[in-house]
């Protein structure tokens, strides 16, 4: 089971019957295909193949209604003129309050005819909106395909081919996010350890409506990137919603660090800080080296730092983290619509593995894989978890070639800790409480809480109780973090009392 897991979680491909010849094709349909402006028949290949994969793969149960409806509608995010609405059973177009179609809605499961509809919105739109005159079939699919993926969560995305026209520049550089676009803004979906963006308070969900002072609905899909990116050094301003604010920012453009893993030692304490930036193809091995310099240093424990770390790939987190434990306990379930998302891992023999005191730090922007990672060492009682509450992510995506040579990044399946419990929206709860501590607040410590089940099984009630106590935060690089940790790892008796209460380990192992 635990070769299929490693083989087949990350990159199942769905495989969908080539089209069969269909007799319930729309009259307008022909009148649609003889448009010239618009690669139609590759656009309906693009949009269908989209349109099977989204419902059959989804962690959300969707319908081809739906997704085509939030496509259709994203229309006015390329000229506000542009509306759609829906009566009965018809979808009408409109243009300035005018009817341009009126397009009898197709059962909520056609894919092709939904598919069909969506295109024949975009060809009815186009004459009335010279912004849609100048959309090509790639601005179309970033439009249709992102609003679409927006009615599910705010995790899948589409991700176009590599742009053709990429600005030349001699030391190229970025901010460090991933993104999509939703109505008038770019939604940041992703942000990479090593960037600009890493070292600032942007946060996944953050919505940017302009850069450098440009619209971003004025914007094609390259102008963007090409704003984006810029030299080494140079500096970008962005316009954006946070915390239903409109805010400034300003940050410079960077090249991403080689390697997601560094670490500190501390020769009077003989302790190492490992931190961990993301969970990347590089993380284990990283992490791996730092473990035999802590062994060469005779380290007497880890602090192991994911604050701010987004996640990354899960499977990097379930190796990781599988160095830390014994042989033959289960680490993680997965579990989705679809048979092949029901996997589970255990961990796996070794000759040695690294037996410390760990204190593993965390804070409201730990997400996903990290979650998993610093849940999984909390159960096990291998660890205890100093900081806040964490993000609240326990979902995997996939990732999905299109014909367009796009991917379509889908949420498919929820992961499980070993006691059964998801981190999906409320995350992990801290064995020692840090929101609002201060160096000057340390005294006296924090109190360890080490009975986790209430938090895990407890009504909604009941947590928004226990956030309301331990609210999450914030707390990248806050010293007093730290120093909670050095201390608990340098008392013994107060770190195995700090330990979880429940334990799915023996006390032999």
């Amino acid at each position: 089971m635990r070769r299929c897991f490693s083989c087949c979680l990350f990159y199942f491909l769905s495989v969908f019957p080539v089209f069969a010849q269909e007799t319930n094709v729309p009259v307008w349909w022909e009148t649609v295909l003889g448009y010239t402006q618009l690669p139609i028949g590759r656009m309906q290949e693009t949009l269908q193949a989209a349109c099977d994969l989204i419902t059959t793969k989804s962690l959300t149960s969707v319908t081809a209604s739906q997704l085509a409806f939030a496509s259709v509608k994203s229309l006015s995010t390329i000229d506000q003129k542009i509306n759609v609405m829906k009566d009965g059973k018809r979808v009408l177009i409109l243009a300035d309050g005018k009817i341009l179609k009126s397009f009898s809605a197709p059962a909520d499961e056609d894919c092709a005819n939904w598919t069909r509809l969506t295109l024949a919105a975009a060809v009815a739109a186009r004459p009335y909106s010279p912004k849609a005159q100048k959309a090509d079939a790639e601005e179309f699919f970033n439009i249709f395909l992102n609003a679409a993926l927006g009615t599910i969560d705010s995790y899948s995305h589409y991700a176009g081919p590599d742009p053709a026209e990429p600005l030349a520049l001699k030391k190229p550089a970025g901010i460090g996010i991933a993104y999509r676009r939703i109505g008038k803004y770019l939604e940041i979906t992703d942000i990479l350890p090593g960037g600009s963006a890493a070292h600032s308070d942007l946060a996944v969900g953050d919505r940017i409506s302009a850069i450098d002072g440009k619209e971003v609905t004025e914007l094609s899909r390259i102008q963007i990137l090409n704003l984006l990116r810029g030299e080494d050094g140079s500096e970008i301003f962005l316009t954006l919603r946070k915390d239903g604010k409109t805010q400034q920012r300003t940050l410079k453009r960077t090249q991403v660090s080689a390697s997601p893993v560094t670490y500190f030692f501390d020769e009077k304490d003989k302790l190492m800080t490992i931190k961990i930036a993301a969970f990347t193809q590089k993380t284990v091995t990283g992490l791996k080296a730092t473990l035999y310099k802590a062994a060469q240093m005779k380290a007497a424990g880890l602090i192991i730092d994911l604050r701010s770390n987004t996640g990354g790939l899960l499977k990097e987190a379930v190796l990781a983290a599988d160095l830390f434990l014994p042989e033959n306990l289960l680490m993680i379930k997965t579990k989705g619509r679809l048979e092949q998302t029901e996997q589970q891992y255990t961990s796996t023999p070794k000759k040695n593995r690294p037996v410390y005191p760990i204190a593993v730090l965390t804070d409201s922007k730990t997400a996903s894989s990290a979650e998993f990672f610093a849940g999984v060492l909390q159960e096990y009682r291998h660890a205890v978890i100093v900081g806040t509450p964490t993000y609240g992510k326990g979902v995997i995506q996939a990732n999905d070639p299109l014909p367009d040579g796009g991917q379509i990044y889908l949420t498919w399946a929820q992961f499980y800790l070993p006691s059964g419990y998801s981190p999906q929206t409320y995350g992990l709860y801290p064995n020692i409480c840090t929101s609002g501590k201060t160096l000057l607040t340390l005294d006296p410590p924090p109190v360890a809480q080490t009975q986790l089940k209430p938090w895990q099984t407890g009504t909604y009630k009941f947590k928004r109780k226990a956030l309301m106590s331990c609210p999450p935060q914030s707390r990248k690089d806050n010293p007093a973090d730290d120093e909670i940790a050095r201390e608990l790892l340098l008392d013994h008796d107060r770190y195995e009392r700090s330990l979880t209460y429940f334990s799915l380990d023996s006390a032999e192992k």
